[in-house]
């Protein structure tokens, strides 16, 4: 826990020297911000590591105010607001634009050290799933101010690399640092997926629905419910499969084969490939509706060109990073 800073941005001093006293007991490190103008700061120098405790009212803004700059600079460190019973509403404001809870003042010493223990736990979770990267790389800088940026939304997110980069590390890494952490992260190897196989695997069907359909299946979809449904190798995708999964993407609904009504879905599609999507479209190979679906947002991953026992090198993609190198521990 020495390695997990805590910034109290409290101005009320008796009461910050409380929290941070309240918080040094359970072994965190902790430094104080009067000011919205002190915290941000503070933050400007702070590592992904730390975790951000805010009073919502301050001398010079509020909680939401430094969350707004927080996530407009990419930063994703969670923050927690602190609110008197009376603002509880616009603490929930809060809420809706990235903040990870609201704790009122009366209840902090009882709810606050259970809420960061679960911060923590979950980064535990988020790290094992990640590869080693040496963390003063610009590559690796680069892709994690992407997943910074972009994880906390509802975005789709489309990767692009050769294989054997990482792309779905990286996909782990922004579902990880999303809302829907606590929800099901399912893969789905979409090279595997003939045309024929394609919608009972993401819809499902019922008993009965077709020889040797000898009980009630579940698809992808209704797997990833509230979470995040990761289309690895999506270029594989037949044309017909993919005309179904726009329908439903746009639709935000589905049919399980066999069944009679639609379901809705609260899914959020991140997507790999290691092909260049825009020449299958002029190919006539990939749907270029599905692919604007996919595309709100993109990440690229270097392709490894040198491969030791220890270290891995890599080069930049010409197309979408400048020059870099990547060193893999």
């Amino acid at each position: 826990m020495d390695k997990t800073r805590i910034i109290v941005v409290e101005d009320n001093i008796v009461y910050c020297e409380f929290v941070c006293n309240l918080l040094a007991r359970e072994g965190f490190r902790t430094v104080q911000a009067y000011h919205l103008s002190t915290a941000k700061k503070l933050l400007q120098q702070a590592s992904d590591g730390d975790i951000v405790v805010s009073d919502l009212r301050l001398p010079d803004g509020d909680g939401i105010d430094l969350l707004r700059w927080m996530r407009k600079e990419g930063m994703t460190q969670p923050l927690i607001i602190m609110t008197n019973y009376a603002e509880v509403h616009t603490a929930v404001e809060s809420m809706k634009l990235g903040s990870l809870d609201y704790i009122p003042k009366q209840l902090v010493e009882d709810k606050l050290m259970p809420l960061l223990h679960t911060i923590l736990k979950e980064r535990s979770i988020g790290r094992n799933r990640m590869p080693v990267f040496a963390r003063d790389s610009s590559a690796f800088q680069k892709i994690m101010q992407q997943i910074r940026l972009v994880a906390p939304t509802d975005m789709s997110v489309l990767i692009f690399g050769e294989n054997g980069t990482g792309k779905e590390h990286i996909a782990h890494h922004l579902h990880d640092k999303s809302k829907r952490a606590g929800k099901p992260f399912v893969p789905v190897d979409c090279g595997s997926l003939s045309k024929d196989l394609a919608p009972s695997a993401f819809f499902g069907h019922v008993k009965g629905a077709f020889t040797g359909a000898d009980s009630t299946k579940k698809g992808y979809f209704n797997e990833a419910e509230g979470g995040t449904l990761f289309l690895d190798e999506v270029g594989n995708l037949a044309l017909e499969t993919q005309q179904m999964l726009l329908r439903a993407i746009q639709e935000r609904r589905y049919r399980p084969i066999g069944d009679k009504t639609d379901k809705s879905f609260n899914v959020r599609i991140i997507a790999a490939t290691n092909e260049d999507l825009e020449k299958a479209v002029i190919e006539k190979r990939f749907r270029q509706d599905l692919l604007y679906r996919l595309h709100d947002f993109e990440i690229t991953v270097p392709p490894c060109v040198t491969v030791r026992r220890t270290s891995c090198r890599w080069r930049s993609s010409s197309v979408r990073l400048p020059t870099m190198n990547w060193n893999v521990a």
